[in-house]
């Protein structure tokens, strides 16, 4: 019997009682591993990735035994593996759990700067990158500059995000953190991967880590389920077409009637229910068109409920007729939807224009969302797409009403009359609750 056997049997005899001897041991040979890493300046992940079968343990035990948990968060660079599994992804975290994880546990180091590729999550929608950094020079408040890439040289077709470790009180010269992209829908996952970092700053040494995509554990996991029910919302039909769910997320394909009479914009609170009661949050949505997206939830698919449900009341919407917003710069004009959306400053800087729009009435009870009148892509008269820069949205908190403030700049010249956008989001709310069976 190899370890990794081994250590699964007394895994599963420590389920039920106490972590055994055997275990213990485990514990401490994987203490004393981290110090000696801890000692050559690697404060990371890093432990689990070199000692995978004591991550084994910990994947399967963190939930098990809070003695447990206690002891593996004072084993230095473990601390953002529990993080992760205490987070509000029930899905990454059983990944974990089912050790739904590649280790790769290699380092770059130039200049007394290393950086540690730890390991990753992946199935054909999204794969997550656990790295760590080290900065032996100097002391700073944020980590490396990341970016992952296939090794073809090609962009990845990902939306990409970058969880950090809260910002510390002090700069610090190392910490652990990860970047999640999420594929777009139908984009194949490479197999090859070039794994990128740039510390201190734009000028810092960029380090590369090659790595290859385990496609026997990762590939060809994901359960289609066919929907096709619709629910009628104030009149407006939406329809839940199918759902894929994936190790780390589930999709939800639902489009709009073209037949509304308004524009759907958003399914404000919509989330997936098991028949135990569990809720699933959602992530958003991707925008595949006017009437078509594709929502994004955390993942069901480690533990297969036998019933699932979408679940929700409240969608944004306005009519088809009133979508365009017209600004008159030379005349400090706007005209909107309605008057909650006005003009609060526009000011002549020489060559361009400083615009700053103002949304009142809004109500934080149900809806948090900073808005913006349009895309960042205004037109003129003459439907030519007029540059727009220093775009930024801000929300007031605490205010009632409560506003939101949108501010942005457009070069000045002569457009022929008012600049036009089309309206992506308007707080205007469609309240009627619906629940249909899934699964």
């Amino acid at each position: 019997m190899d370890e990794h056997d081994w250590l699964q049997k007394e895994l599963r005899g420590a389920a039920d009682g106490e972590i055994p001897a055997e275990a213990d041991l485990a514990i401490a040979q994987g203490i004393q591993r981290a110090r000696a890493l801890r000692r050559r300046n690697r404060t990371s992940l890093t432990a689990a990735a070199s000692f995978i079968l004591l991550v084994t343990v910990f994947a399967a035990m963190i939930h098990v035994s809070p003695a447990f948990a206690s002891a593996i968060r004072q084993i230095p660079g473990m601390e953002v593996f529990v993080r992760i599994l205490s987070t509000q992804d029930k899905g990454l975290a059983r990944a974990f759990d089912n050790e739904f994880f590649q280790p790769i546990d290699i380092s770059r180091t130039e200049n007394g700067e290393t950086v540690t590729l730890n390991g990753v999550i992946a199935d054909e929608s999204r794969i997550v990158v656990f790295y760590s950094w080290n900065n032996a020079r100097s002391a700073s408040k944020r980590g490396p500059v990341i970016d992952l890439r296939p090794a073809d040289g090609s962009r990845l077709p990902a939306l990409t995000s970058y969880q950090h470790s809260p910002v510390p009180a002090e700069p610090v010269s190392s910490g652990s953190d990860y970047l999640d992209a999420m594929l777009a829908e139908d984009a194949p996952m490479p197999e090859d991967f070039i794994f990128e970092a740039r510390l201190a700053g734009d000028d810092g040494p960029v380090m590369q880590i090659p790595f290859k995509l385990d496609r026997e554990l990762f590939m060809n996991r994901v359960e289609t389920i066919p929907i096709g029910k619709s629910v009628v919302i104030q009149g407006q039909t939406v329809t839940f077409n199918e759902a894929k769910l994936y190790p780390t997320r589930v999709l939800l394909d639902v489009s709009y009637a073209e037949s509304n009479t308004k524009q759907l914009f958003g399914l404000r609170d919509i989330h997936l229910v098991t028949e135990k009661g569990e809720r699933l949050s959602s992530w958003g949505a991707s925008n595949d068109s006017e009437d078509k997206k594709t929502l994004i939830f955390e993942s069901t698919y480690f533990t297969q409920p036998k019933e699932l449900y979408v679940e929700g009341s409240l969608v944004t919407a306005l009519d088809k007729d009133q979508l365009t917003v017209k600004l008159d710069a030379a005349n400090k004009q706007i005209v909107s939807p309605d008057n909650r959306l006005q003009l609060l400053k526009l000011t002549d800087l020489g060559d361009s224009y400083s615009v700053s729009l103002k949304l009142s009435g809004l109500d934080s009870s149900w809806d948090n969302m900073g808005y913006m009148a349009g895309t960042g892509s205004w037109e003129d008269a003459a439907g030519n797409k007029i540059e727009v820069s220093n775009q930024t949205s801000t929300r007031t908190s605490g205010a009632a009403p409560e506003e939101s403030v949108e501010s942005f700049t457009i070069p000045k010249k002569d457009y022929g009359g008012v600049l036009t956008t089309t309206l992506q989001e308007w707080p205007n709310p469609l309240r009627e609750p619906y629940r249909i069976r899934i699964k």
